[in-house]
């Protein structure tokens, strides 16, 4: 009796079909929706190890230091770093959670990277001599800004666009 060679298409089908099936074992990720009926679904399971940048912040530490002549300096620090948000010291009228957040809008982070725009009309409305003096990175990107409410347009960064980051101002005094 003369034995039979395995043919090579059999082989390479059950090569494939091997891979196919080792590379799925492997996997315990859970896709959105299915599996885990847990009420929780492991978000707050210690198991689970995020990537530096993995959440729904950013990664990035901002420097924040608000002058105004008729109260003391108040200076902070922003962090981020994806799936952890702080605010050193707390602020009244901030949120870690809140001022993260806000770092991933785009209008945030354009004024952020790129400062106010030069060529913008603004109505000549002023907002008081208080000042905001915003440093760090942002992404990798770096942040060096100044905000001050000399107009509508500042004011209306301040009060709206950065409400996120920025405290409410004094305003005008006296």
């Amino acid at each position: 009796m003369k034995k039979r060679a395995f043919p090579l298409t059999t082989a390479l089908a059950v090569a494939v079909v091997l891979l196919v099936l080792t590379a799925c074992s492997g996997d315990d990720t859970t896709v959105a929706g299915g599996g885990d009926d847990s009420a929780d679904n492991g978000a707050d399971n210690p198991d689970d190890q995020l990537p530096l940048g993995g959440g729904p912040y950013p990664v990035g530490t901002l420097e924040i230091r608000i002058t105004h002549p008729d109260a003391d300096p108040v200076s902070y620090t922003i962090s981020c770093l994806g799936d952890t948000a702080t605010i050193t010291p707390a602020v009244e009228g901030l949120n870690e959670q809140t001022a993260c957040t806000a770092l991933t809008d785009d209008a945030v982070r354009t004024l952020l990277f790129d400062g106010p725009p030069g060529d913008r009309v603004c109505t000549e409305i002023y907002g008081g001599p208080d000042e905001a003096a915003i440093t760090g990175t942002l992404d990798e990107q770096p942040v060096d800004v100044v905000i001050t409410r000399n107009n509508g347009c500042g004011i209306d960064d301040w009060d709206s666009t950065l409400s996120g980051i920025l405290p409410a101002a004094l305003g005008v005094t006296g």
